[in-house]
């Protein structure tokens, strides 16, 4: 059985964003399961509300797709990776190194929930005059067909800078099961508005403390609720505070809840590995190992930026943060290596997190 080329809703909600000019490069690529691809994409809508209009930049390159999602402050940032290795079969071609892409999130997500987790999936672009991205799905025989039309971009848009290089200070926080945090940023949901704070606390062991003291504490408060979740010792399989936390005693950052929330919930439900990293400005990066069908994990990391209407906050601009005057590191921006171990290469959002 063999469905129409192209779902409607696929078609009418792409239409807006034709191809612009001649595509400049070429990708092929087969996977065993299109629940993979799917899985990676839910994780990087960042409202439910806008989940229909959301799009996402999808840079594909020699070692695979990268995509990203922010916030229209700017103040979120959400990265997914596919390593080539992480397909049945990968070849890309261009006139130059990299290929960018806009697409729509919500035609892509339905064109690849029409089967099951079961269903082979193989991608395609370009496709046709208009340069479309073309889904072909199987499964038992049965297959489906979508096109996606996409806006292509000459270069890559301005995105959240990189505020973990090689050697910078922070906290690097390691749960020993990733639902632990998933569970203590879920006690959170109910609370979730525009003007919501997150307050996270981080705490060093004093000379009388316990063996398992509460090292991280959440607070959120609104006019008629308010909930506090604290995180013993415990629960992290490696907890490196950063040398001011320790110092100081305890240190907290604040952040809006919706954006913890939005950024950080999808990917935290199914993963099968999580990292926490804080730096001295209270920048939050949440790193996750993502669960595949195939042989490959798959990564996404969150970044959100911490509120600045608070004693001690770093110096933001409209909801913002404003990176840092000093100029960055001449290796805090030379390409990376791949991610190797739980998380062990990913540093950040940029060419040094992936070797992208």
């Amino acid at each position: 059985q063999r469905p129409a080329a192209a779902s409607p809703s696929a078609s009418s909600a792409g239409g807006a964003w034709a191809a612009r000019g001649p595509a400049v490069g070429s990708f092929e690529c087969r996977l065993d399961s299109a629940h993979d691809l799917a899985n990676l994409l839910s994780a990087l809508q960042l409202r439910e509300k806008d989940a229909k209009d959301q799009r996402v930049h999808c840079e594909a390159r020699a070692q695979g797709l990268k995509f990203i999602a922010q916030s229209g402050a700017k103040d979120v940032a959400v990265v997914g990776w596919m390593m080539a290795t992480s397909f049945k079969e990968y070849r890309f071609v261009g006139e130059h190194e990299d290929l960018h892409l806009r697409l729509p999130v919500a035609p892509l997500l339905h064109c690849l929930q029409i089967f099951s987790d079961r269903a082979g999936l193989s991608l395609r672009y370009p496709v046709g005059e208009a340069a479309e991205l073309h889904f072909t799905m199987e499964e038992d025989g049965a297959v489906s067909e979508c096109s996606i039309r996409t806006l292509v971009l000459e270069e890559a848009p301005a995105i959240f800078g990189s505020f973990f290089g090689p050697g910078d200070v922070m906290s690097v926080l390691r749960p020993v099961q990733p639902e632990f945090w998933h569970n203590a940023l879920m006690e959170f949901a109910e609370l979730d508005a525009p003007d919501a704070v997150l307050r996270l606390t981080l705490r060093a062991p004093g000379p009388c403390s316990e063996a398992n003291y509460p090292a991280v504490v959440l607070r959120s408060q609104t006019l008629t609720s308010d909930a506090e979740v604290e995180l013993p010792r415990s629960v992290f399989e490696d907890l490196e505070l950063a040398p001011s936390v320790v110092a100081a005693g305890e240190v907290t950052h604040h952040y809006p809840l919706t954006s913890i929330l939005a950024s950080c919930l999808r990917a935290s439900k199914d993963c099968k590995g999580v990292k926490i990293r804080i730096n001295v400005e209270g920048v939050m990066s949440c790193q996750f190992i993502l669960r595949s069908r195939g042989q490959k994990d798959l990564f996404c990391e969150a970044l959100i930026s911490p509120m600045a209407d608070f004693a001690g906050a770093p110096t933001m601009g409209a909801g913002r943060l404003v990176p840092p005057t000093a100029p960055a590191s001449t290796a805090a921006t030379q390409p990376g290596t791949m991610p190797g171990g739980p998380l062990g290469g990913l540093r950040g959002l940029g060419n040094e997190s992936t070797g992208f």
